[in-house]
């Protein structure tokens, strides 16, 4: 199985005859390679982890190349998308505990939330929000157009023996029981510079064997500024020295 990160949330994942497609979304910053819309297209199901704009505003777009692939999200993503002339017919609502089969992928939408934002992480992004200030008007209007609704899905995919646990925001539900026997965890680390604290227990708990980061790039600056992985990194190697930890490079493909 191979894992692919388009930068922001956005990961393909290819068994060899099936394709995926989770989070598509196209970069907004012109200092960064990014991968145009046309790269999103020839996957045979995308998935939406929830209705912010950086996990679909490229999805009208898409869905206009590429007519027949269906598009599974929730009810609130799925209105939003609409809205924006998705044609209902591509876009399969979800709901958590359902299961798509997609080719040899089992995919089950798992209950989870959005990582809160915290001060420090706000402060630190400030000074662009000043400096780009008519920018941080239309993010702020997009993000109101594009809510999430309180929304959020992980997604449990197996293939090939193998489980992936993908989130595209992390706060877990605590009284929610996730998957113990996790090959990857693909972890969002965007969103706040406490991610090492807020991800903790959960690692202590499933202790996948591997943690792919994603979305911790300057996607979509204003209100984005690269995000440090090292603390982590570091923290997971010295709790747990048997995970292995795979900071991405953009378009680079990871063997699972």
């Amino acid at each position: 199985m191979k894992i692919t990160w388009y930068g922001t949330a956005t990961i393909g994942i290819d068994d060899g005859e099936t394709k995926i497609i989770f989070d598509p979304f196209v970069r907004m910053n012109k200092r960064i390679e990014t991968t145009p819309i046309e790269g999103f297209t020839g996957f045979d199901a995308v998935f939406i982890t929830h209705g912010h704009f950086d996990h679909i505003y490229s999805i009208p777009e898409l869905a206009k190349k590429d007519k027949t692939v269906p598009i599974y999200c929730t009810a609130t993503p799925k209105k939003t998308l609409m809205g924006e002339g998705v044609p209902e017919k591509q876009l399969k609502e979800i709901k958590p505990d359902d299961v798509i089969q997609v080719g040899k992928f089992t995919v089950r939408a798992r209950r989870f939330r959005h990582i809160v934002f915290d001060p420090l992480y706000i402060l630190s992004v400030f000074p662009k929000c000043i400096a780009m200030f008519p920018r941080l008007l239309w993010q702020a209007a997009m993000n109101r157009k594009m809510p999430e609704g309180g929304e959020i899905v992980a997604y449990e995919i197996e293939a090939e023996g193998k489980k992936i646990f993908l989130t595209g925001s992390f706060r877990e539900y605590p009284d929610e029981v996730y998957p113990d026997d996790i090959d990857m965890l693909i972890l969002a680390n965007g969103g706040s510079i406490f991610v090492p604290e807020k991800t903790k227990a959960f690692i202590d708990r499933y202790r996948p064997k591997k943690i792919f980061v994603d979305h911790f790039d300057d996607a979509f600056p204003p209100v984005t500024r690269n995000v440090s992985v090292e603390r982590l990194r570091k923290l997971t190697e010295k709790n747990h020295p048997e995970i292995e930890f795979i900071i991405p490079e953009i378009c680079k493909t990871v063997e699972l």
